[in-house]
């Protein structure tokens, strides 16, 4: 029998690390928006072949991190309003969703990570730790969508967090009112999860995800340098 059949090829395998790491840059505006990355780019910095950064590249337009042009290349993509607004168009029902469901099926353990989670993002604002903070912020909504016990939700879920993440990074990183908002209404719907409140908890995820839309948009006003692209 070949112990090969079904194992990822080597570039694929390489690929899927390298996407990891540019995507990782690009959710932290090292590679900023509207940004062209070449091939031959990525393989000098990273001392690989063609194959696995054409793997890579495809990985990241699949989750829309970039997107691939005729005569452009591929490039970041864009950060913008409209993008902002079709992101939480979706990501605010579902965080919802995933918040009751995780309300419904939390252990002990469950919320004592929850807690402790909290906790960090109180140290951590009160240290200034942006860095921190966001890691704290990720590691508690990650809780919560493995919590739901709802695999589709998690996938999709996933899939918006990338495009999500720059915003949520941007907005962490340089808004302390972010902070203090997020601070605040997660140990809110941490007590009232604690109290197996359902609908309490989903009404004021919805009302959180709204006021992180706004807020977010509202700094962005701020940086009008990372809405425009190469076109306008």
């Amino acid at each position: 029998m070949n112990s090969q059949i079904g194992r990822p090829k080597l570039p694929d395998v390489l690929g899927l690390e390298l996407a990891g790491i540019i995507e990782s840059r690009i959710i932290r505006l090292e590679f900023e928006p509207d940004t062209h990355l070449t091939e031959q780019q990525i393989c000098a910095e990273f001392d690989v072949s063609r194959s696995p950064v054409r793997e890579a590249f495809r990985q990241l337009e699949a989750t829309g991190l970039v997107v691939r042009h005729k005569r452009r290349g591929v490039r970041v993509t864009p950060m913008s309003y409209e993008h902002v607004d079709e992101i939480y168009v979706v990501r605010t029902p579902l965080e919802s969703i995933a918040a009751a469901l995780a309300t419904e099926h939390a252990s002990e353990e469950d919320l004592e990570y929850l807690g402790q989670t909290v906790k960090q993002l109180e140290e951590t604002l009160a240290s200034n730790d942006a860095a921190g903070f966001f890691a704290a912020n990720i590691a508690y909504f990650e809780r919560i969508h493995s919590i739901t016990g709802n695999a589709t939700l998690q996938n999709i879920l996933r899939t918006i967090e990338k495009q999500a993440m720059r915003y949520r990074y941007f907005a962490h990183r340089y808004s302390k009112d972010m902070q203090k908002s997020s601070t605040a209404n997660l140990r809110r719907i941490l007590d009232r999860m604690r109290k197996r409140d359902v609908e309490g908890v989903k009404a004021d995820t919805e009302a959180m995800m709204v006021q992180a839309h706004e807020l977010i948009v509202n700094i962005l006003k701020q940086y009008p340098a990372l809405t425009k692209s190469s076109e306008d």
